[in-house]
């Protein structure tokens, strides 16, 4: 989608109150573009607005949890109402636990917490914004934010990974859907490495006899020798969230359906080898 397209159109940002999220808001913001930041959060979301307006362009805030369908329904109806027309909804909010647990030590809550945010929340939004966009005659684009966690095996981290595998299964899916019906929707999935984000301090936003330390959760590292992952803790090759939103808004313009923070997984090229090794010649493919 031409930038000519994006300017003085409105954009909603889930999650976008700190981090990957402002970064895009911020992106989308210098592409002259009306922003809806929406978060869980509210004084995070609103001190990002205040960063948006202070750019010149018309900014609000909006508390949501992504993960009721509620409450997206009415962000899509403020959204339009504020701003007249969405061209770009950015699906960022998203969660994770810490420490990282077996699948088996975590509970049905741990993985429907996840679930909840990182792929209903999408689901959700999904649901709320596309028969709007459907119905204008100008093209739009959404982007979905996935994880370099879905290209490799990240032990420990079941519930997210296979949250974000949801993402990518997902957004193809609907991309494929939305170029069959002609409706002039892009998807983008974007596949963040690690960002020096307070992504990691997730189970802040959880009741507080749900969160891993009053519940005396078992560390992965329990399992292997190793020092358990702390939130908060540094993580090797983070970057600042500065340089993701330019990514975003890149894909965005060039309908790109994958955008990438990060070099892919040497795993990626392995199991691709391993895939097209076993793949039977005899039969058609699908």
């Amino acid at each position: 989608m031409r930038r000519e397209h994006l300017r003085g159109r409105g954009a909603v940002v889930t999650g976008g109150g700190g981090g990957i999220g402002r970064s895009i808001a911020l992106a989308l913001a210098g592409a002259e573009m009306d922003v809806v930041v929406a978060d869980i959060e509210l004084e995070a979301a609103e001190r990002v607005r205040d960063e948006l307006s202070a750019l010149g362009r018309h900014a609000i805030n909006v508390r949501a949890d992504v993960s009721q369908a509620d409450e997206l329904e009415a962000l899509a109806e403020t959204a339009y109402a504020e701003l007249g027309d969405i061209a770009v909804l950015a699906n960022n909010a998203g969660v994770t636990w810490r420490p990282y647990r077996a699948s088996w030590d975590a509970s049905v809550g741990d993985f429907e917490w996840i679930m909840g945010v990182n792929f209903w929340g999408a689901f959700h939004c999904h649901r709320a914004f596309v028969p709007r966009m459907a119905a204008s005659p100008l093209p739009a684009h959404i982007v979905n934010t996935s994880s370099i966690a879905t290209l490799k095996p990240t032990p420990g981290h079941a519930a997210y990974t296979a949250s974000k595998a949801a993402i990518d299964g997902f957004s193809l899916a609907t991309r494929a859907e939305y170029a069959a019906a002609g409706l002039g929707i892009g998807v983008t999935v974007l596949y963040p490495g690690p960002v020096q984000t307070a992504f990691a301090t997730s189970e802040r936003l959880r009741p507080t006899a749900d969160r891993a330390d009053a519940r005396g959760v078992v560390p992965w590292q329990t399992y292997t020798d190793g020092e358990p992952m702390q939130a908060g803790a540094e993580t090797p090759g983070a970057i600042d969230p500065a340089a993701v939103g330019p990514v975003v808004l890149d894909a965005i313009e060039h309908d790109r359906p994958y955008a990438m923070t990060h070099p892919l997984p040497p795993y990626v090229h392995e199991r691709t080898r391993l895939l097209t090794e076993l793949s039977p010649t005899a039969l058609p493919a699908e």
